[in-house]
């Protein structure tokens, strides 16, 4: 069992100095990928019930990366990372994912590993199920994905994670 995530730098809530009518489209956009992360969460059969879920970083429409705390623990684990937005949605521990960035990094790298064994060619039996066909032309789609989350979001989340400079909008 890890000890829990600090969610001291998530993008819980909007910067008090900022107006809130600006960001009411992304609020929306982040409520509704809160309410994707829950619908999938509580889909799964093995979920217990869920105590909370915390919106750890987001960029409206596109990604949600969720904490999503459990009311038991589940083989030992209180506390999962769930991504959701346009890109295959997922859950995955956060034993060896302790900060949002770090967590996004491990996303791309478990997409990354089945798209790179659709590429080659390889058997998928030991990679994440991602819910699409395994064609050439996913896989192409995935790594497409997986490199603007590196090159755009991560940077952003780790920013975060090192300051909390950057303005929350949720």
């Amino acid at each position: 069992m890890s000890a829990p995530i600090d969610i001291s730098t998530f993008q819980l809530e909007a910067d008090p100095d900022q107006n809130p009518e600006d960001f009411e489209e992304e609020i929306t956009l982040l409520e509704d990928l809160r309410g994707d992360a829950r619908a999938y969460v509580e889909s799964r059969p093995w979920a217990p019930p869920v105590a909370e879920l915390l919106l750890a970083f987001g960029v409206g429409g596109i990604l949600g990366l969720f904490l999503v705390r459990f009311a038991h623990d589940i083989n030992g684990e209180t506390e999962r990372w769930i991504v959701v937005g346009d890109l295959p949605w997922m859950n995955f521990e956060t034993e060896n994912a302790p900060t949002p960035d770090v967590a996004l990094r491990l996303y791309c790298a478990i997409c990354e590993d089945w798209a790179e064994n659709i590429l080659k060619g390889r058997s998928l039996t030991d990679s994440y199920p991602i819910p699409v066909d395994p064609t050439k032309e996913h896989a192409d789609m995935l790594m497409g994905r997986v490199e603007f989350i590196r090159d755009k979001i991560v940077p952003l989340a780790a920013s975060r994670t090192a300051s909390k400079s950057i303005s929350g909008a949720f």
